[in-house]
């Protein structure tokens, strides 16, 4: 055998020892623990804490309104929006145009999508807000000799809180338009 590796040596010597019908010798000590061991459960299933929000996560293999196999991408994309598959979601919003309720539905939708962005627009504004301006980043230059070279981003006091005026003006400039249409949608009902 071409293996001269002590491993190797080992199994060889296993080898011929079985081959000869003498009883293998352990020439190594193997140490490791051995911890508690699983409760029998009598073939009960046992579940990590993870497995029921891992299940809620997870794409389902059929449709849970329409039990149709859910194989296509725009499967999982209208899964995780809608909670059907893309046939069920073309379906009920065929049936919202037959009954007139599309227009509606697709402005609602629309409004929701708006707010959600300006939420998080905010959200932004706020986590700047608390960088007061400045910025420090790290690079890695250097070929032969790594170096850490900070980089640091200053903005001033005054186009700072500028910056944060104008952007805060335009959230709530959007935000009074969004809510106006939405009371022009909830009057039309």
């Amino acid at each position: 055998m071409a293996n001269k590796s002590k491993e190797a040596e080992r199994q060889n010597k296993a080898l011929q020892s079985i081959l000869e019908g003498k009883p293998v010798e352990k020439d190594y000590v193997q140490v490791g623990y051995e911890g508690k061991a699983p409760e029998n459960k009598g073939g009960e299933t046992r579940k990590s804490e993870h497995s029921d929000i891992m299940a809620s996560v997870r794409m389902p293999w059929f449709c849970p309104k329409c039990d149709k196999a859910m194989k296509k991408t725009l499967d999982d994309k209208f899964w995780r929006m809608m909670g059907h598959c893309f046939d069920c979601q073309v379906e009920y919003e065929n049936k919202l145009r037959v009954k007139g309720e599309f227009d509606e539905w697709a402005e609602k939708k629309m409004l929701e999508n708006q707010k959600s962005q300006l939420k998080d627009l905010e959200q932004s504004i706020t986590d700047f807000e608390k960088t007061g301006g400045k910025k420090e980043w790290y690079n890695n230059v250097g070929v032969n000799t790594p170096m850490l070279e900070a980089d640091k981003w200053e903005m001033g006091k005054e186009k700072f809180e500028e910056t944060i005026q104008e952007a805060r003006d335009f959230i709530r400039e959007k935000r009074e338009i969004v809510e106006k249409a939405e009371q022009q949608l909830t009057g039309a009902q």
